[in-house]
């Protein structure tokens, strides 16, 4: 069984590949071309994801979800991605929730109020990653948080 967690961006999209022990199968960025369409952003991040759907049977997918206090223009924006993330769950037949921020720290970290540092420095101890740096890897980070909750909850709700 394999995980899929999306920590979604209009900069610099991170994902994650796991499987039901929390072992990390595939990670990565996907850094967003600087120029071009909104559409063509998009479909960059799409043409790159993709893959992650063909390559593994994704049992199910996590895709972290906007939340209220960014500003307008940024929520649209970012519910775009989204929602072509949704699109491709669908198109392969994969389980997909977006998620809140607060709710998958919840998860991973035990309090949704954990901070985005705390993510990082926990993902780089539990997976002994080496030179990364917060300024430009927690997209990274985030990702496998969110993948890591996306195993757990999966579990939970298999044995509910």
């Amino acid at each position: 069984m394999y995980y899929l967690g999306i920590d979604p961006s209009t900069k610099c999209t991170g994902y994650c590949v796991m499987d039901e022990k929390h072992d990390i199968i595939e990670s990565g960025k996907i850094d967003i071309p600087k120029t071009g369409t909104e559409a063509e952003k998009i479909y960059y991040q799409l043409e790159l994801l993709e893959p992650l759907f063909k390559k593994y049977s994704i049992t199910k997918a996590l895709c972290e979800n906007q939340f209220s206090k960014l500003n307008v223009d940024t929520a649209i924006k970012l519910s775009r991605v989204s929602g072509a993330v949704l699109y491709l769950a669908k198109k392969y037949d994969v389980d997909v929730e977006l998620i809140y921020p607060t709710s998958w720290r919840k998860v991973f970290h035990g309090s949704g109020k954990a901070k985005k540092e705390y993510t990082f420095d926990k993902v780089v101890a539990l997976y002994e990653l080496e030179g990364l740096k917060f300024s430009k890897d927690n997209d990274l980070t985030d990702a496998i948080g969110i993948c890591w909750a996306c195993v757990d909850l999966s579990k939970e709700g298999a044995a509910a």
